[in-house]
């Protein structure tokens, strides 16, 4: 005798999924309809999950904009009427940037901080440092034991020096205070000769959240960074060097605790970067990531108590 088969099991599923589909649909009407209840708004569900995909950076009153200027870095703060812009991509990034500062109605920096003198974070910055820059720019210390010798970078200090402009040497322990938010240098700390651990490194806070923006600096100046005792904790970190596992290691990250880690990298780069060894250490930790290949320019907004993170694609 030939058993013929239920199909209860298979109309169980289909029932729950429409007893959830009624659930949501009468949720919605409860909050759009009846705010009186008191009922939490989508917001206020989305937020509570700690990062909300749907933000408008407009809306925010502290945003910071990672650009997609391919295998480089550029990331742009702006709260109120300032604006700094750390890094400036390689040598063919200007327009990309030029027309990202136009798209937020930014004509005037307040600083431009370049971390150090590899061509993929200095190849714009005379040409953004012209049209944008007032008399505030940040840079490495550097000896003559490690002063690069580059093309790109002495033409950066041949335009400086042209402009007189008013750098400061990136000093750790020293603030930098603006209208509603303030900036704190924590590296290079000693003169390293290997030129990623030269990268200045700042920790933002706006009231009570804090972004972190390592340059390219990796393992040594991490442990230096930690050995000052400054404060590291940052919702959210860029890594070092675009993921590289040289950079990010596991007793930093536990030190910075971040919600989401931004990974500026370019699609199908030489370098296979970001390394898979990074990014199964952040799943490992539970630290969401986007990454500039994949998700485009990444746009992370803050009300002062909670981040938001929306991307182009």
């Amino acid at each position: 005798m030939v058993k013929r088969k239920t199909t209860r099991g298979r109309k169980l599923p289909r029932l729950f999924l429409t007893l959830a589909a009624v659930c949501v649909l009468l949720v919605s009407a409860l909050i759009s309809f009846f705010p009186q209840l008191g009922l939490p708004s989508w917001e206020d569900i989305f937020r509570a999950t700690g990062l909300n995909e749907t933000v408008s950076a407009s809306e925010y009153p502290f945003s910071v904009h990672y650009m997609d200027v391919g295998q480089a870095d550029c990331s742009l703060i702006l709260c109120g009427e300032d604006a700094v812009l750390i890094d400036a991509g390689d040598v063919d990034a200007y327009r990309t940037i030029d027309a990202y500062l136009q798209s937020q109605g930014i004509t005037q920096l307040q600083y431009l901080i370049l971390t150090h003198a590899h061509a993929d974070h200095i190849g714009s910055a005379d040409e953004v440092r012209d049209n944008y820059t007032g008399e505030n720019l940040i840079l490495p210390r550097y000896t003559e034991k490690n002063t690069p010798t580059t093309a790109v970078y002495e033409d950066l200090l041949y335009a400086l020096d042209e402009s007189g402009a008013k750098v400061f040497a990136a000093q750790p322990g020293d603030v930098y205070t603006l209208t509603a938010f303030c900036f704190t240098v924590l590296a290079p700390n000693r003169d390293y000769t290997e030129l990623n651990d030269t990268s200045v490194v700042i920790r933002a806070v706006y009231e009570n959240t804090a972004f972190l923006f390592q340059g390219d600096a990796e393992t040594p100046s991490e442990e230096d960074i930690l050995e000052t005792g400054l404060p590291v904790q940052a919702d959210v970190i860029k890594l070092g060097h675009h993921g590289s596992k040289t950079a990010s290691s596991e007793e930093y990250l536990r030190a910075v605790m971040p919600t989401l880690a931004v990974i500026p990298c370019g699609e199908g780069n030489s370098y296979n970067l970001p390394s898979t060894e990074i990014l199964d250490r952040l799943d490992a930790m539970g630290i969401d990531y986007r990454r500039t290949d994949r998700n485009g320019t990444i746009v992370v907004t803050s009300d002062g108590e909670r981040v938001g993170v929306q991307t182009e694609k």
